[in-house]
């Protein structure tokens, strides 16, 4: 055993008291976690409209659970669900024990704790003799057909997640029962993969495992599961005939009605030379984030340009205003630059959440501001608009323009849900979202040298191991809504240290006093810096949170003759609810004057906009008339609510793009 790896010795202790976040917090321990558990146990039917999730289940019902207790010998039956079932157990199990630590906040999760039990003690009983541990082969399949079809297997993305659930367990509780079950997976894996003449020379085809073997070294330190991260990264797009070799060879066909390309599975080139974020998006960005973590802690100059180089094409031409990333529903993935459509976009809840983790690992390799918008964005934006405001109807795919009507009529838009579903045959986004959720604590700082970032305001208390207090205030209606923030450092010791706090991008005025004086310091790469060495800092900051109205870039088809609305970290948008519709008739213009008011009865409390827009008029009748003046517009008030919040009142129209007019 080497010594564990120090990338966590200066993680603080966070206690979250954001009113905002705390909501989400309690809702994941005791709505949305529970209600998930009755839907892996059987008790909550599927209940996904068709297009919202492929798969090939066919049935009513998720049998995860079952699975594991026909596995573990507990229940006759065969197997059924995707070949990944298991996963939804594995990213609960996460989820659930990050909010065990909430019973230190008052919150109930006592009937939690039992169902965590339960989960673990299903995968020990599970697991076989050889740490291997996946149910659908284990019931199906002889073991000779183990990792002989890894092309769609998904057995190394199987037990990745439960290695991450693992981890998250052992952190949570202090208990090695289910890491010991981790490291007896992993030691199997390491076993059977490598570069030995007798082992298995290529990846699996969904990438999860390399993230989830960097998660277990810097839990255990042992130095073998970080090499063996590193091996299935290097070893990725190495051969482009190796899946069509175990086919031939007589593997296990899973999906044969799917002809999927390689860059679908990020394996159609060395995925170190790849220049641009191609294929399935959570494949792409489950990958890329383990580059970057796998590179950091390897000092890997290769792997960390290749992190910085995707990062920088996604941000820069492939995500949405919202932080939905993936174009297409063929393939979930990504298309080629700005190419952005708002009402067939996939945008699936999965890749939102994998933003976060790929740039928590960034903001570890460099903490840089321009990071930190993105996660604040995907945290407000594109991953919390997955979630209904109660937690049991989840989003698996996050449009940007979404039509009842255009859904159901037009088969190229069957994927776009205009309400939420309770379950889906393919489940693997409720559970991530909230295993993000009960995680949050973990993506409010980053320490670096003598300097902690605090670079998400959402409101906490964050003991530091070296004694080092930082307290986060927020007055009033509190952020997102209200940009009047204070950081309170307590330094007993008088250890040299600094505090930098991030100046949002989209923030055009800001303010900070510190001890109660004026400061003149100014920002670099997005933060303001701050010596704390003192025994007491107080730092007052405010932020301007004024609505902006933002234009696309014109490289950006989708979005010409169009403006979206933000204020603050929060992007807007029209429901037909609130709004006449057809709402592509309606429009603003740049200086179109917009009121702001705070409604506390409204989606559990919202910034709601009202801009003084425009409406066209209808003209003659049929479908298509001649052009004989210009087109005429009535004035018109348009209401906004925040995108995260739609489709939780009554089903219908929803955009964020709105048309531009004079």
């Amino acid at each position: 055993m080497t010594q564990p790896h120090d990338a966590h010795a200066m993680e603080p202790q966070v206690t979250i008291t954001s009113r905002f976040w705390n909501r989400y917090r309690e809702m994941t321990a005791t709505s949305a976690l529970p209600y998930q558990w009755r839907a892996l146990n059987d008790e909550v039917p599927v209940d996904v409209p068709e297009g919202a999730a492929w798969g090939e289940n066919g049935s009513q019902f998720s049998h995860s659970l079952r699975n594991l207790r026909i596995a573990a010998g507990r229940e006759d039956g065969e197997f059924s669900g995707q070949p990944f079932q298991d996963t939804d157990v594995s990213k609960w199990l996460e989820a659930a024990s990050y909010a065990l630590r909430l019973r230190d906040e008052d919150i109930d999760v006592e009937g939690l704790e039992a169902k965590v039990d339960e989960a673990i003690d299903l995968f020990e009983q599970a697991q076989a003799d050889d740490g291997y541990l996946d149910t659908k082969f284990e019931i199906d399949l002889p073991a000779e057909q183990r990792f002989k079809g890894l092309r769609w297997s998904h057995e190394l993305y199987t037990m990745g997640h439960f290695i991450e659930a693992a981890v998250a367990n052992y952190e949570s509780t202090g208990s090695r029962r289910a890491l010991d079950i981790a490291e007896r997976a992993a030691a199997c894996i390491d076993e059977h993969f490598g570069d030995g003449p007798e082992q298995i020379h290529g990846p699996d085809g969904h990438p999860e495992i390399e993230l989830a073997l960097a998660r277990l070294y810097e839990a255990t330190g042992e130095r073998r599961w970080l090499d063996l991260a590193a091996w299935f990264i290097r070893v990725r797009g190495i051969d482009p005939e190796f899946y069509d070799e175990q086919d031939e060879a007589g593997g296990p066909q899973f999906y044969t009605d799917l002809h999927m390309p390689l860059k679908y599975f990020v394996a159609d080139e060395p995925i170190l030379n790849k220049e641009k974020a191609e294929g399935h998006a959570v494949r792409l960005l489950y990958l890329a984030a383990a580059i970057a973590k796998v590179g950091y802690l390897l000092d890997d100059r290769k792997m960390l340009d290749t992190a910085e180089r995707l990062w920088r094409n996604i941000v820069d031409h492939r995500m949405y205003i919202t932080g939905a990333v993936g174009s297409t529903q063929v393939g979930e993935a990504f298309t080629f630059d700005d190419d952005l459509p708002n009402d067939l976009n996939y945008g699936e809840t999965c890749a939102s959440v994998a933003m976060l983790f790929y740039g928590k690992a960034l903001m570890e390799i460099e903490p840089r501001g321009s990071i930190a918008d993105v996660m604040e964005l995907e945290l407000f934006n594109g991953m919390l608009a997955g979630i209904q405001l109660d937690g049991t109807r989840y989003f698996y795919v996050n449009p940007l323009e979404a039509d009842p009507v255009a859904s159901a009529g037009n088969p190229v838009k069957h994927h776009v849900l205009t309400r939420r579903a309770g379950w889906f045959d393919c489940a693997c986004c409720p559970a991530n979202l909230v295993r993000l959720i009960a995680s949050l604590d973990r993506y409010l700082y980053t320490v670096d040298s003598d300097t902690i970032y605090a670079h998400q305001y959402i409101a906490n208390t964050a003991v530091f191991p070296n004694g080092i207090t930082v307290e986060q205030t927020q007055t009033g209606e509190q952020y997102p809504w209200n940009g009047d923030i204070t950081f309170k450092v307590s330094n007993p010791k008088g250890i040299r240290q600094h505090l930098a706090v991030r100046i949002p991008q989209w923030c055009e005025s800001w303010q900070m006093e510190i001890n109660g004086s004026p400061s003149n310091l100014e920002a670099a790469h997005g933060f303001v810096s701050i010596d704390v060495t003192g025994e007491t800092t107080c730092i007052h900051l405010t932020l301007a949170m004024d609505v902006r109205k933002v234009r696309a870039s014109l490289d950006v088809r989708a979005d010409i003759g169009k403006l979206a609305v933000a204020r603050g970290p929060i992007v807007f948008c029209t429901e037909q609810c609130d709004n006449d519709g057809p709402l592509w008739l309606n429009g603003m213009g740049v200086h179109s004057p917009v009121e702001e008011r705070y409604d506390a009865t409204l989606l559990d409390g919202v910034e709601v906009l009202t801009v003084h827009g425009k409406r066209l008029e209808s003209e003659g009748q049929g479908q298509y008339y001649t052009a004989t003046r210009p087109q005429e517009e009535d004035d018109q008030k348009l209401t906004m609510i925040p995108y995260y919040a739609w489709c939780n009142r009554s089903e219908g129209q929803m955009q964020v793009w709105t048309r531009e007019t004079n």
